[in-house]
């Protein structure tokens, strides 16, 4: 909500901002010049080496903005007691339910997200694997070059006069479906109970139930890891896909019965590619490990360098509007966590 700027002027007469998170991940995160804006607005205080609690309560003790990221001390109701001036955390990474409790807003804090940011890169990687995954081509480069083999592999496909499936309108999902605009005459259903006929609509896609979705030639995960995601694609829904549909997850690994997976992939051909698993990373004896129509990486699709400082300046703004109470761009309601991942 738009008002006076906030803050509680410091030794600068500026409000204060503080980086409760390491080095390392500050490094990551910010560039000079997004730090140069914030240090002109307020009086600016780490980062630390490691962000338990211990180190960061003496940053925050006269704060008024925290600046937090991948592994900051979780804020409970014992720091909070340790920083009464707080007013609003920034979390430069994406999911804050690791780092946020009740307490935060119990205390009328406000929290902001940097997935937004993240969920660009997020959609780009799932979009390029849905192109290389119908083209064959990880299978393809074990060829070496030998024409004859192509029809070892399964059809080639383009990412085009299809159907995609996807779960969950979420920020990734969105972005998903707005880069899915340049590939000619798709049909994209998408599985989300908050998603109402009217912006399905808008956004140019047919609500869909689960099961429609699972129907598609490509179906790609984009939901919160949730008790009632957990396992949502099972032996039962993995089965309505039709031979040769393309699978992928860039978002939560329990949304995946990966037990299940692994016995229809061994059923028929299917061609699945997880960035993300449950847990993370498989375990060395996993059976995903052995099925050479699996395809995993490390939990890579989000943003790694070029993304981590668009992160970075997102939180850097989020913050800035904050001081000059200006209504939020990302916010983060009590309300909202429950159905984000």
């Amino acid at each position: 909500m738009a008002g006076k700027p906030a803050g509680n002027p410091g030794k600068t007469g500026k409000p204060i901002v503080a980086f409760a998170l390491a080095r390392s991940v500050f490094e990551q995160m910010f560039t000079p010049q997004t730090l140069q804006w914030l240090r002109e607005a307020a009086d600016v205080r780490g980062p630390v080496e490691t962000p338990t609690a211990e180190q960061i309560v003496p940053l925050l003790a006269d704060a008024d903005v925290a600046i937090t990221g991948w592994g900051t001390a979780r804020f409970d109701a014992e720091l909070l007691t340790c920083c009464p001036k707080l007013r609003m955390i920034a979390h430069s990474a994406g999911s804050v339910k690791g780092l946020v409790t009740d307490a935060v807003y119990d205390r009328g804090i406000r929290v902001t997200t940097a997935a937004g940011a993240n969920a660009a890169p997020v959609a780009e990687t799932t979009v390029a694997m849905m192109v290389i995954m119908l083209k064959r081509m990880p299978w393809l480069f074990a060829l070496r070059g030998d024409k004859a083999a192509i029809k070892t592999i399964g059809p080639i496909r383009e990412l085009r006069d299809l159907r995609i499936g996807l779960i969950a309108a979420s920020r990734v999902g969105r972005e998903v479906i707005r880069l899915l605009k340049y590939y000619p005459r798709l049909r994209v259903l998408v599985y989300d109970p908050f998603l109402s006929a009217d912006e399905a609509a808008e956004l140019g896609v047919e609500k869909a139930t689960l099961e429609q979705a699972c129907s598609c030639e490509v179906l790609s995960v984009h939901g919160p890891s949730i008790p009632e995601t957990k396992h949502m694609l099972d032996a039962r829904t993995l089965a309505l896909l039709p031979d040769h549909a393309v699978v992928i997850n860039t978002s939560r690994g329990s949304l995946i019965d990966e037990a299940a997976l692994v016995a229809e992939v061994k059923r028929r051909p299917l061609y699945v590619y997880l960035d993300v698993t449950d847990p993370e990373p498989p375990a060395p004896n996993s059976p995903l490990r052995n099925e050479p129509n699996i395809l995993l990486t490390p939990h890579v699709a989000g943003a790694m360098n070029q993304g981590r400082r668009d992160m970075g300046r997102l939180a850097i703004e989020e913050a800035m509007r904050f001081l000059r109470g200006e209504p939020l761009d990302h916010e983060v309601t009590r309300t909202m966590l429950g159905t984000q991942a």
